[in-house]
């Protein structure tokens, strides 16, 4: 995908996001999900993060080297044993509640409805530049997109599978995640276990 793509899948997903969360019932925001202790509330808390975050990311240019050559180098190191996925995932889990019950519903829709959108109409006029990702690497702006089209996809089915409807994601966010995370996983093991001539536990990839 180029970043004009990656971009434009990003927006079809936060549009799904805020649809769906113009569209619920009280008892829908308080439906319990399959992560945890988190409920549906929770699961927009953590969601709103990115389109949030990205409304900062796409002003922290750099002109330096990337520290990952992918979206995938950089996941997989975050996802190492000590890596800063594990490390933060209280925290993240924790934070997700609080924000839950700190922000209303309208704050809770509005990154994916409003500010994350406007980011990446700021993106598309950058095309291929390089940003400080968070303070945790430099990365080309078209890889972390891809990131948070996988955030966006992943979540997008944990909030579906809490609502009981049928997984409904736009088509390139589902090519594009399982693309991303194929990438993660050991290559031989991956493409063994997928063709049934081994079973190496390969996944998850990711937590």
């Amino acid at each position: 995908m180029t970043i004009d793509e990656r971009l434009t899948t990003l927006d079809s997903l936060w549009s799904v996001w805020a649809e769906q969360g113009l569209s619920m019932t009280e008892e829908q925001w308080g439906r319990p999900t399959r992560l945890g202790t988190w409920d549906v509330r929770s699961l927009y808390a953590h969601g709103r993060s990115w389109p949030s975050a990205f409304t900062g990311l796409v002003h922290q240019l750099r002109d330096a080297e990337p520290t990952h050559a992918t979206a995938a180098a950089l996941l997989l190191d975050f996802n190492a044993p000590d890596g800063v996925a594990h490390r933060l995932r209280d925290w993240a889990a924790t934070n997700a509640r609080e924000e839950a019950a700190r922000y209303s519903v309208e704050e809770l829709v509005e990154p994916f409805a409003s500010a994350g959108p406007r980011a990446i109409t700021t993106a598309r006029e950058l095309g291929s530049v390089c940003v400080d990702y968070f303070g945790q690497a430099i990365l080309r702006l078209d890889e972390a997109v891809s990131i948070g089209i996988m955030e966006a996809t992943v979540h997008l089915l944990d909030l579906q599978h809490a609502l009981g409807q049928t997984p409904d994601v736009p088509a390139d966010g589902l090519a594009h995640t399982a693309a991303l995370l194929a990438a993660m996983a050991p290559p031989v093991a991956f493409i063994e276990a997928a063709t049934g001539r081994a079973t190496a536990e390969v996944f998850p990839v990711l937590t």
